[in-house]
């Protein structure tokens, strides 16, 4: 029946966007653990979150990975333009959320033990990379992702966390790079 053959076919590629999450969570952990043992003697308990996002945003690294992973996987899977695609990005990316988040919490806690820092640290550099995502479907798509709080513990907390402009500043760019 067509019915069960598209289930099958969205659950086939749900399991693969899956795995592909996992191994950018996994490199990008990678990454970030490069980044932050740069900085070990600064960083100790008393390391605020921004400090840390600080450090992993500010990377060259870490914020063209991401970059270059987003455009990736909205390659592959197409998911179209707008609001259409915008749900598809989340729906696929809710599922597969701690397979992404798993690998930076540990990174982030050889440097921290504070579970907050690590979680709001995890939960930052997922929402990074939805809207970067969505960015790649367009305006319509970031604006729809914004506006339906998806992404609250990242995007907001963040905001609400940093008062320089440096790392407001990269994900403006990040954002506006992916819309682009």
């Amino acid at each position: 029946d067509e019915e069960e053959d598209e289930d099958y076919l969205q659950e086939n590629e749900s399991d693969e966007f899956g795995d592909d999450l996992a191994k950018i969570g996994n490199a990008l952990a990678g990454e970030i653990e490069d980044e932050l043992e740069k900085h070990e003697k600064e960083i100790n308990e008393a390391a605020g979150i921004v400090g840390i996002l600080g450090w992993i945003l500010l990377s060259n690294t870490v914020a063209n990975m991401l970059s270059k992973l987003a455009k990736k996987l909205s390659t592959k899977y197409n998911w179209g333009k707008g609001e259409e695609a915008a749900k598809k990005i989340y729906d696929f990316t809710h599922k597969n959320e701690e397979a992404f988040k798993a690998p930076i919490r540990r990174v982030v806690g050889l440097f921290t033990k504070d579970e907050k820092k690590k979680r709001i640290i995890s939960d930052v550099l997922y929402a990074i990379l939805i809207f970067m995502m969505a960015g790649q479907a367009g305006g319509d798509a970031v604006k729809y992702i914004k506006n339906a709080g998806y992404l609250k513990g990242g995007i907001y907390t963040l905001k609400s966390l940093v008062k320089g402009t440096e790392v407001a500043t990269i994900l403006k760019g990040a954002v506006a790079d992916a819309v682009s």
